[in-house]
């Protein structure tokens, strides 16, 4: 007679995810990124990412199996393997050489980026959670004016981050051997402070007077995407996946605080005197985005190498991105609406071994990494005389099993060597990205949410 079912999980595996989830809430307020173009709207949108579809060209809502966990496809939760939990922290580090017909600047960042969790609910279902980025502002800009008397020094900074608070579930409608059809949504709440500051001081001997403008967007905000994936098994060796996500219109709904200061002293913040605050209500359109998503897989043929044979495989990614455009709903920020915005990417991933778990025991060193590469080009929602920015770079990466353990933990490294410019030729930057993307699962032998029964 069966008695009960239920799912369970490790208290102190939960645990450790709640704190380090905290962890990254107190975090939520720094920038990760050192983007100058992130003074206008909502900051950098296109920084965020993972190891896995920055080295295949930003591909994103095509690339999914058991052992990847992919919020950017809500439709995919289904697809982890059963008793599987997983979860995903990224690292990133960018570094920028920025120059334009007089200067040259470097700078670099590195923060961490996400803490994602998912599994499989039913055999049909799949459920993940976490915070993720959104946006990043990020950057400072200086200059001195000689005035004929005296000199003023202006300093241009922005920080802050928006974070994306997330629940997703997917639902398999067609679930055959062969042919798979599932879709699925993430329902999100974005909480985070950008801010703009200007300082200006006057350079005599005497004195640093001076003054503060900082303009802060304090958002709170709900937002939904919705996605989808049809697979199809082709033959023996080839299978197709088709994967869509689309977002609707969204409403951005903020609080916009301006102040202004003056002071003898403006380098100490206690002598500050106040000439005005304000605090008034704020709300932005997102229009709506729509990404269109291909891979094709092919096992190529087995071959043998001493004692052991190999299957090999070929996937090749393309996908098609189009993003919404920003804009206020009342002219109080200068500098905030941007453009819709487009991007290609193409990619490709070359695995020696499909089986690795299976086949750990006979399989060398190289046989068990999986090897990408990719390209994509996209404009930006940032304009210049009415002209947008553009963006273009190759990848390259891999994905290390961790196999200490019979699990489907691995560590993903992508590398993203590109550059932006605007076609007036102003301003160029020359950037090196690198991140780093841990999937952390149980072993086979401690499976976690796993379903028991007794009869």
């Amino acid at each position: 007679m069966k008695a009960y079912t239920r799912f369970t999980l490790p208290m102190t595996k939960f645990f450790s995810f709640l704190y380090a989830l905290g962890a990254l809430f107190q975090l939520s307020a720094q920038s990760i990124t050192s983007e100058p173009a992130s003074f206008y709207g909502l900051g950098e949108m296109s920084a965020r990412g993972h190891g896995i579809f920055d080295a295949l060209g930003k591909n994103t809502i095509n690339v999914f199996d058991s052992s990847i966990l992919n919020h950017y496809n809500p439709a995919t939760y289904n697809r982890l393997s059963k008793g599987a939990t997983l979860y995903c922290v990224s690292l990133h580090s960018r570094q920028s050489w920025y120059s334009n017909a007089n200067t040259a600047q470097f700078a670099a960042t590195p923060m961490v980026e996400q803490f994602t969790l998912g599994f499989k609910i039913r055999e049909q279902m799949g459920m993940s959670f976490g915070l993720r980025p959104f946006s990043a502002r990020g950057y400072e800009i200086s200059e001195t004016i000689f005035t004929g008397l005296d000199s003023l020094y202006y300093l241009y900074n922005g920080r802050g981050a928006i974070q994306d608070l997330y629940l997703g579930y997917s639902f398999g409608i067609i679930e055959k051997p062969h042919t798979q059809l599932a879709i699925g949504a993430n329902a999100s709440y974005l909480f985070g402070t950008l801010t703009n500051e200007r300082i200006s001081e006057l350079l005599t001997g005497t004195t640093n007077a001076g003054g503060l403008e900082r303009n802060s967007l304090i958002l709170r905000s709900f937002y939904t995407e919705i996605g989808s994936y049809f697979y199809q098994q082709l033959g023996k060796n080839h299978s197709i996946k088709l994967s869509a996500v689309y977002q609707p219109n969204l409403t951005l709904d903020a609080n916009y605080q301006k102040e202004l200061y003056s002071s003898a002293t403006i380098g100490v913040p206690s002598t500050f005197d106040t000439i005005q605050v304000t605090n008034e209500k704020f709300s932005a359109q997102l229009t709506e985005s729509l990404q269109l998503g291909m891979s094709y897989a092919i096992k190529l043929p087995t071959y043998k190498r001493q004692t052991r044979e190999l299957h090999p495989q070929l996937q090749l990614y393309a996908s098609r991105s189009n993003f919404g455009a920003l804009h206020q709903n009342q002219d109080l920020l200068t500098g905030f609406n941007q453009k819709e915005y487009m991007r290609m990417s193409f990619g490709m991933e070359y695995q020696p071994e499909i089986n690795v778990i299976e086949n750990i025991a006979t399989l060398k060193g190289f046989e068990k990494i999986s090897y990408r590469l990719g390209y994509y080009q996209q404009s930006l929602p940032y304009t210049n005389n009415n002209v947008q920015y553009n963006e273009q770079a190759f990848t390259l990466g891999f994905g290390f099993p961790l196999l200490a353990q019979v699990s489907l933990s691995s560590i993903h490294v992508g590398l993203t060597f590109g550059q932006r410019s605007i076609d007036s030729g102003i301003w160029n930057e020359k950037f090196i990205g690198a991140r780093f993307s841990i999937i952390m699962a149980p072993s086979n032998f401690e499976k976690w949410f796993r379903k028991r029964q007794l009869d």
